[in-house]
């Protein structure tokens, strides 16, 4: 992976190696340029701006609170989670 860089005010490209089942997180950018080797590339590329809101969490569910968290997972106990 080549990455762009500023340092001390000129931008440098650094190269780094990534490999499969990588994690990688970028900061704010104009663009993403992917090139794939010999064997292909398989990615998934996951951009949002994020909403500020509070997160509760428990196994599968995201709710915003703990008392919408708890009425899920009564749902999905009674087969009413999704209908």
């Amino acid at each position: 992976m080549l990455t762009e860089k500023e340092f001390g005010g000129e931008e440098l490209k650094i190269r780094d190696q990534t490999g499969n089942r990588s994690l990688v997180i970028f900061g704010s950018g104009d663009e993403i340029v992917v090139q794939a080797g010999d064997e292909g590339i398989r990615f998934l590329l996951v951009s949002g701006a994020p909403i500020r809101e509070p997160v509760a969490w428990h196994g599968p569910i995201v709710m915003n609170t703990r008392e919408e968290l708890t009425r899920a997972i009564t749902e999905l106990q009674n087969g009413t989670f999704i209908r």
